[in-house]
């Protein structure tokens, strides 16, 4: 009996790494698609028109429409109409420009 070559039976090593390849791609598609969205990656950019709330030692915050940002370095006074611009889910505002 030869331990080292397959028999008829058993599959080779050349498929068992051709098989676990497959399910691995098909493993990572699945989880790309259902798990981590790939579009997610790729965040909208939105454009809102907002007020400033509040303003302490710089700092403006302005309430968006998922949650509450700040300004640094903020020029404007509370009570402004702001427009701002920043990336959904994400806490950093890209631009912003007091409403005319």
């Amino acid at each position: 009996m030869s331990y080292g070559s397959a028999t008829p039976s058993e599959p080779s090593t050349k498929k068992l790494v051709l098989i676990f390849g497959i399910i691995a791609i098909g493993a990572f598609i699945v989880l790309s698609i259902f798990v981590f969205p790939v579009k997610n990656l790729i965040r909208d950019e939105v454009t809102a028109e907002v007020k400033i709330l509040s303003k302490n030692e710089g700092i403006c915050v302005v309430d968006t429409t998922d949650h509450p940002r700040g300004i640094n370095q903020c020029p404007y006074e509370v009570g402004d109409t702001v427009i701002v611009k920043y990336k959904e889910g994400t806490s950093d505002i890209i631009s912003h420009e007091l409403k005319p």
